[in-house]
């Protein structure tokens, strides 16, 4: 396999890429009230003007910084799981969500406070996670649509299961405790084993 090296950033697009990162960092730590402009050019290593040739204000700096967070899972959401069988898929749909949360813990913790607080873009925050809720949940329809009995309805089975994880997700971020933990994937397991399955899907 010809693996190739993403060239390294210059000019132009590496300041904008050191910006922004810096954003990031600051945006997660602080919170977009408290981080300033003038907080990004100093950890970027850049005057403030810079920044605001890069990133017009605060806001279109906090929506690219948003994206980037975001990115991960829009692409772990285009994965091509059609060939696999329903039951497989619907494992795999699961272990991309839980991968996902342990990989980005402090993003997701950050954007859960960013859609609490009030600040200019909260109702941007809010939109696009309900955004992102319902392509998870329109997959997960899909999936079960294709194990349960066609006299049994998949969006509640999808729904309540989307509310496990994610009511899980909350949870982690209060009580990390590994034994609570377990309890809780034990408890998305045990849904799992109560969803009816039509002949000839394997369990």
């Amino acid at each position: 396999m010809d693996v190739r090296e993403t060239p390294p950033l210059t000019g132009k697009a590496a300041t904008q890429e050191s910006i922004l990162q810096a954003a990031i960092k600051l945006f997660l730590e602080a919170g977009y009230e408290k981080t300033t402009m003038s907080q990004v050019a100093e950890a970027a290593g850049v005057g403030r003007a810079t920044v605001f040739w890069h990133f017009s204000d605060k806001k279109s700096l906090f929506r690219e910084a948003f994206n980037r967070l975001i990115d991960p899972f829009r692409r772990s959401l285009e994965r091509d799981l059609d060939e696999l069988p329903p039951r497989k898929r619907l494992d795999e749909q699961i272990a991309t969500y839980r991968d996902f949360v342990s990989a980005q813990q402090q993003s997701i913790e950050a954007v859960i406070r960013w859609a609490m607080d009030k600040h200019d873009l909260r109702t941007t925050v809010i939109n696009t996670l309900l955004d992102l809720h319902q392509r998870v949940a329109g997959a997960l329809i899909q999936t079960i649509s294709e194990i349960v009995p066609d006299d049994v309805a998949p969006e509640p089975i999808a729904v309540g299961l989307l509310t496990l994880l994610d009511g899980n997700v909350i949870l982690a971020l209060v009580d990390p405790s590994r034994g609570r933990a377990t309890v809780r994937e034990d408890s998305v397991a045990a849904y799992l084993a109560m969803i009816p399955v039509r002949e000839g899907v394997d369990r």
